[in-house]
């Protein structure tokens, strides 16, 4: 009985200390492997798949890639790529040698600014209270200017443009016309100036239908809000008309009764001096007497830009003499522009005008023009 126990009880130790074995052997294989997955390179291939292994050499554009499942696999550089893994202890000799190398250049880069600041003289101070007074008044415009640009930073500059137009028509009625229009526009955050010039001239028949020039400079300033101040110098000169010039300066103000980025809608007043000359009728015959007088304009535009390709721009003036009734003057303009390029558009302008004072088959004034416009 005690042979057997003790049997037995030998028997079963042996066997425990042999699944013992067999564990530790398992764990082993499973740590190894696992290790060896987490250091394995990777082989990337052209179609995107992914191998991993280790790298057996890469040189003369031929990789050489031990795969833990295909086995030694021999690629071009073209068609593969591969990614070594590094030890930690290769990451941490990395990470050293490139913190040295920040340190160096660190210390270098401060060693260069101590022997500048050493080879450069200092400037001495100046006393003001003995100072002479250019130096300090030339500082001050420096500092002043300097500050004045920073704040324009919306300024466009000048916008120039020049529109052209041509009629042509001969046969059973022989006609020409001819429209030039040019303007330049420069707007700032507080101010806007336009430049504008036109002239027109038509024959029909071989008899003179239109000849006439006019220019308008026109400065506005925002005072605040949408309320600015404008001012306005006009030249005119029509054979038609027998106005030999008419040059009117107003001031006055305005307001914007819309002021978007896309649509901008003002109206105003503002009151003028005016001055004029006549031509005689023939030579020969007496011309009308010059005069100078007083007017009150009245005014309103609008600039819409509908979309990246046109835009709308009509202007109204009516002019209005405080001392003579019949001497009334109004006057409509609206353009559409289409653009066909950054620099080049066509425009359709309709203009119409009545001025009271001239005889009764003058006063109406109706034109319809297309015109080539260029931007610069």
């Amino acid at each position: 009985m005690e042979i057997f126990q003790t049997f037995t009880s030998k028997h079963c130790h042996t066997n425990d200390m042999v699944s013992f074995s067999r564990m530790l052997a398992i764990f082993a294989v499973l740590f190894c492997t696992t290790g060896a997955v987490v250091r394995a390179d990777v082989l990337t291939l052209a179609n995107g798949d992914k191998l991993k292994g280790k790298l057996v050499q890469n040189i003369d554009g031929m990789i050489t890639f031990k795969s833990d499942i295909l086995g030694d696999i021999i690629v071009a550089t073209t068609k593969a790529s591969v990614e070594v893994e590094l030890t930690p202890e290769q990451k941490a000799a990395l990470a050293a040698k490139a913190a040295e190398e920040k340190r160096i250049a660190e210390a270098k880069a401060a060693e260069e600014k101590k022997k500048t600041a050493e080879t450069t003289p200092k400037k001495p101070a100046i006393d003001k209270t003995k100072a002479s007074f250019s130096a300090i008044d030339f500082r001050d415009l420096r500092a002043n200017a300097k500050k004045t640009r920073s704040t324009k930073v919306d300024d466009t500059g000048w916008v120039n443009r020049i529109e052209f137009g041509l009629t042509s028509q001969t046969g059973r009625v022989d006609k020409l016309d001819i429209y030039l229009r040019t303007e330049n526009n420069r707007r700032t955050p507080k101010t806007e100036t336009r430049f504008l010039n036109r002239y027109t001239y038509g024959e029909t028949n071989d008899a003179r239908t239109a000849d006439s020039i006019s220019s308008n400079l026109r400065f506005r300033r925002t005072l605040s809000g949408r309320l600015f101040f404008q001012s306005n110098t006009r030249y005119d000169r029509n054979r038609i008309t027998l106005v030999g010039s008419d040059v009117e300066q107003g001031v006055g103000m305005g307001y914007n009764v819309l002021s978007g980025k896309q649509l901008v809608i003002a109206s105003g007043l503002d009151a003028a001096m005016r001055h004029r000359e006549y031509m005689s009728p023939s030579s020969g015959a007496a011309k009308t007497p010059n005069d100078t007088s007083a007017v009150i304009n009245v005014f309103q535009d609008v600039s819409w830009t509908i979309n990246r390709r046109f835009s709308l721009t009509q202007d109204f003036i009516a002019v209005l003499n405080t001392s003579d009734t019949n001497d009334q003057k109004y006057n409509f303009n609206a353009g559409l522009t289409g653009k066909i390029t950054n620099t080049f558009n066509i425009t359709t302008r309709v203009e119409l005008e009545y001025n009271k004072l001239l005889a009764s088959d003058l006063r109406y004034f109706q034109r319809i023009t297309t015109t080539l416009g260029y931007i610069f």
